[in-house]
C-alpha cells in the first residue's frame, strides 16, 4: 500500500498543480477575428475581440468589439509581439475566422498560414479570406468604424458561403492540404466591404503560393459547377423568365488521344421557377423544352467562362492536373515539366442535361 501511495503521490501533486495553473474565462483574451497584413516591411497581425472580454476592457463596452496589434519580421514573430503585449492570456482556440490581407497575400500564402498550422490549439475548420484591394487591418478598422458587429458579420458570410455550395474548401486544413501540391493553382474566397456588410464576391488564385488574380462571381462559379460543389445558383434568361438550381451534379473525366487531352464535363441539374414577368403560358410542353434548352446554354456559359480562362493564363484552377495524375498516371510524366504550356492546349466538351421541376403558385 505504501508502494502504492508513493507512485500515485507525483500523479496527485502534477494534477494539483495542472488545476492551479488553469485560468479563469475572465482572465483570457478569446479572439474571434485575426488579420494577416504585410506593410511597410514586416508583418503585422491584427485581433479582434468582444468588448466585454477584450484586450482593454476599459475601452471597449460589453457588446463593443475591439483590436489588438502586434508586428514582426515574420507572422509569428507579429503573432507573439501582441500575445506579449496583451494584458490577459490570448487564445485562438476560438477563432473561427482569418483574413489575409492583400499585402500579405503577395508575399505568400504559405508563409502566413505557417505558423497557424503548427498551433495546437488552432481550429482546423476555421475559414480563410483574403480582403481585397486593402489590408486586412483596414478592413477590420474600417467595419469597426461603421458599427459592425464584425465577427458576428463574417459568421453570415459563412452562412451565406453554405447557401451556395455543399462544402466549404477553404477551411485552414483544406488550403493547408492544397499548399503540398505544388502543380495546381490555389484558389480562396475574397470578401468586399459593401454598405455595412461584407460580400462574397469570387476566387482569389494564388499562383507558386503568390496572389496573382481575382475571378469574377460568374467565373468563380462556373468553378463551382466543375468542382461539383454547387448547392443554389440563380438563372436569369432573356425573356424575363427566373429560375433557380435546386439540384446540381457533374462528373469530369479526361481522354487522351494523339498526345492531345480531352475533358469532358458531364453536368445535370434541376430547376425551380422563381419569376416570370411575361403573358405568355410557358407551362406548355414546347416552351418549357426551349426553357431548359436556354437554361442549358446558361450554364454553360458560366463554365466555360472558367474553362476559357484557365486555357487563356495557363493557370490550373480546375485541377486538371490532378485528374491526369489520377486517371493516366503513365502520361502525366510527359507533362508534368511542361504542364503550365500544356494547359492552353486541352479542349473541353460539355454535356448538359436538366429539368424544370416545380414552380409554385400562391393564390
Amino acid at each position: 500500500m505504501k508502494k502504492l501511495i508513493i507512485l500515485l503521490f507525483p500523479i496527485l501533486i502534477c494534477g494539483c498543480s495542472h488545476d492551479m495553473n488553469r485560468r479563469e474565462i475572465d482572465e483570457i483574451n478569446l479572439v474571434h477575428v485575426i488579420g494577416i497584413d504585410f506593410s511597410d516591411g514586416e508583418y503585422v497581425i491584427t485581433a479582434l475581440y468582444s468588448g466585454e472580454k477584450g484586450a482593454d476592457t476599459e475601452k471597449g463596452s460589453a457588446g463593443q468589439e475591439v483590436t489588438s496589434k502586434g508586428s514582426g519580421a515574420t507572422p509569428y514573430a507579429a503573432f507573439q509581439n501582441f500575445r506579449l503585449k496583451d494584458k490577459k492570456t490570448v487564445s485562438i482556440a476560438n477563432t473561427g475566422f482569418f483574413l489575409l490581407g492583400e499585402g500579405a497575400a503577395k508575399r505568400g500564402l504559405d508563409i502566413c498560414i505557417d505558423f497557424l498550422s503548427r498551433d495546437e490549439t488552432v481550429k482546423m475548420e476555421s475559414l480563410l479570406f483574403v480582403t481585397k484591394d486593402m489590408d486586412a487591418s483596414e478592413f477590420i478598422a474600417q467595419s469597426l468604424e461603421k458599427g459592425q458587429i464584425i465577427h458576428e458579420d463574417m459568421k453570415a458570410v459563412e452562412q451565406k458561403q453554405e447557401e451556395l455550395v455543399t462544402r466549404n474548401d477553404n477551411t485552414l486544413v483544406n488550403v493547408l492540404n492544397e499548399l503540398e501540391n505544388d502543380i495546381t493553382i490555389g484558389i480562396i474566397p475574397y470578401l468586399v466591404a459593401e454598405e455595412g456588410s461584407f460580400l462574397l464576391q469570387g476566387y482569389a488564385v494564388f499562383e507558386n503560393n503568390i496572389l496573382a488574380d481575382y475571378l469574377d462571381m460568374e467565373t468563380s462559379s462556373g468553378v463551382n459547377f466543375i468542382k461539383d460543389i454547387i448547392r443554389a445558383y440563380p438563372i436569369y434568361l432573356d425573356d424575363n423568365v427566373g429560375l433557380s438550381i435546386s439540384y446540381s451534379k457533374s462528373h469530369i473525366k479526361s481522354e487522351i488521344q494523339d498526345n492531345s487531352i480531352r475533358i469532358v464535363i458531364k453536368l445535370d441539374f434541376e430547376t425551380m421557377i422563381k419569376e416570370i414577368n411575361i403573358r405568355e403560358d410557358i407551362f406548355t410542353f414546347e416552351e418549357l423544352n426551349r426553357l431548359t434548352d436556354m437554361q442549358n446554354d446558361y450554364i454553360i456559359e458560366i463554365m466555360k467562362k472558367a474553362t476559357d480562362y484557365s486555357k487563356n493564363t495557363g493557370r490550373d484552377i480546375l485541377q486538371i492536373a490532378r485528374l491526369i495524375q489520377n486517371q493516366h498516371t503513365r502520361k502525366w510524366s510527359e507533362y508534368e515539366d511542361n504542364w503550365k504550356d500544356k494547359i492552353s492546349e486541352i479542349e473541353y466538351e460539355f454535356n448538359v442535361n436538366s429539368q424544370i421541376t416545380k414552380s409554385f403558385i400562391l393564390n
